[in-house]
């Protein structure tokens, strides 16, 4: 009952969006950014939908990068030191304390098929508090390290390494990318939110392997490839396939599905399933709707074990400095928690120019389910965090 009443809502909500899709929306603060252009990614660094420095590609070469760092605490503390403490479901790995969350490097080369073939790469490198977000199964994590690049609270990650050749109106990637799966980017300065949506626990972050994709016309892309969620090169026992569209139905409304089936013969047989249905909605040059629904089920042999999320996000420009955000999240999970486990947010960023964001944020999160308790050192079935970052462009 549950699930079709989410549903209701989800589909309720995007023919809500559909009403208002006739005018055109002025360039500004949130400019239309196809959020999955690059199906590795939610949005390339030349189109942050949040970034008023947002602008045409200047070169075909480029070297960038960001830093993020700053302090999150929930109302229990941790549970003891070394510890992830007692909120584990924010992803962050150090939940109490002042943290170095990102020190992120890109180089590369974009491409550009228009005049004939063109060929290109990107190599990103991260370290810090959320880097084991990004490492991979046949990369960092190996058999003789199991633990992956780094300890405790800091670790290193080579979040993207890949090759990249452009034809016209075909683009084919190949080596480690992000998965395109959730609404969260592992990048900070592509998100609006400090925290992790609650939907990042059950999508996979990178992947690897190859894939092509076709531009049919100016709003509609397909792709299809093979690539395996979380791996790359581990092993020759993981099978997996991915299929997706991209669709700019408006200048206001943009859709986009993706889905993989991963077939891992490692140890027992295992079949994955994931898939990210992901809208977003420019009300209008201030206001900005996302919905993302993200599932992930796991069959083995005759046990299956499922989980889907729901997150929606709406930001809104008070001015050319100031825009302040809600979140409502929700997922109904089998693999962590055991629960339907439910997230609100709010949170502000400050941009006083093009270089430097400030992030206040405000979270409760909650389970609702009997005898589930997954805060305070499993005690409590609630938790008030919060916290600030700042990020640094260079």
């Amino acid at each position: 009952m549950r699930k079709t009443i989410f549903g209701y809502l989800g589909a309720t909500a995007v023919a809500f969006a559909l009403q208002f899709t006739t005018a055109d929306v002025q360039a500004g603060i949130f400019n239309i950014c196809n959020p999955c252009d690059e199906v590795c990614g939610t949005c390339d660094d030349t189109c942050n939908p949040c970034d008023i420095a947002c602008g045409p590609n200047t070169g075909k070469w480029f070297v960038n990068g960001h830093m993020e760092a700053g302090f999150y605490a929930n109302e229990y503390g941790q549970t003891c030191a070394g510890t992830h403490g007692n909120s584990d479901l924010l992803m962050n790995t150090r939940h109490t304390g002042a943290q170095g969350n990102q020190l992120y490097v890109s180089a590369g080369k974009k491409v550009d098929g228009r005049c004939g073939l063109d060929v290109g790469g990107t190599f990103d490198a991260t370290w810090g508090s959320d880097a084991w977000l990004v490492q991979t199964r046949g990369l960092e994590v190996t058999a003789k390290d199991p633990h992956g690049w780094g300890s405790r609270d800091y670790y290193g990650a080579i979040a993207q390494a890949y090759i990249e050749a452009e034809y016209g109106r075909w683009n084919v990637k190949a080596g480690k990318c992000y998965a395109p799966f959730g609404s969260s980017s592992y990048k900070s300065t592509d998100n609006f939110f400090y925290s992790w949506a609650s939907t990042a626990m059950i999508a996979p972050h990178t992947a690897g392997g190859a894939y092509t994709t076709y531009k049919v016309n100016n709003k509609v892309s397909v792709m299809s490839g093979w690539i395996t969620p979380g791996e790359i090169g581990y092993g020759t026992k993981y099978n997996a396939g991915m299929g997706g569209v991209n669709w700019q139905a408006t200048s206001r409304l943009n859709v986009f599905y993706v889905f993989a089936y991963a077939e891992n013969k490692y140890g027992a047989s295992t079949e994955e399933l994931y898939h990210t249905l992901l809208t977003t909605f420019q009300y209008s040059k201030r206001l900005k709707f996302a919905f993302d629904w993200t599932l992930l089920n796991v069959k083995q042999g005759n046990s299956t074990a499922a989980g889907y999320g729901l997150n929606n996000e709406v930001i809104y420009c008070l001015n050319k400095d100031w825009s302040v955000g809600g979140r409502f999240g929700f997922l109904s999970d089998n693999f962590f928690t055991g629960s339907d486990w439910y997230t609100v947010a709010i949170a502000m960023n400050w941009t006083p120019n093009q270089w430097l964001t400030v992030k206040p944020e405000i979270r409760y999160d909650w389970t609702t389910n009997p005898g589930v308790t997954a805060f305070d050192r499993f005690s409590s079935k609630d938790q008030f965090s919060g916290g600030m970052s700042a990020v640094v462009k260079f």
